[in-house]
């Protein structure tokens, strides 16, 4: 973690503690998880700014995942059989129906 991850946690940890969340900074920094649920529980109670802090220390922390690139769209299958051909007629009907 550089200064600046530091400098946001640090903001976090006093902004929590105005809302009544204590952040226990030490745990914070090593385990990722507890750090996930702290914000997560930060951000819900929080306002406009806390929430721009969460992302901002989320970010920071690489705790964001990138979204996948879209998929294409899958083509329709194409027709094997040529109209008017045996087999043409052997998958329209069944045995005797038509």
């Amino acid at each position: 973690m550089d200064n600046e991850a530091f400098r946001l946690i640090a903001r976090l940890k006093v902004a929590a503690a105005r809302v009544g969340q204590p952040i226990d900074v030490v745990r914070f920094a090593a385990d990722r998880n507890y750090a996930r649920a702290s914000m997560q529980q930060f951000a819900a109670t929080s306002d406009e700014e806390g929430a721009l802090l969460v992302l901002q220390l989320m970010d920071k922390l690489a705790m964001t995942a990138p979204l996948p690139p879209p998929r294409p769209a899958p083509e329709p299958a194409a027709e094997t059989a040529t109209a008017g051909s045996k087999n043409d007629t052997d998958t329209r009907y069944l045995g005797r129906l038509r």
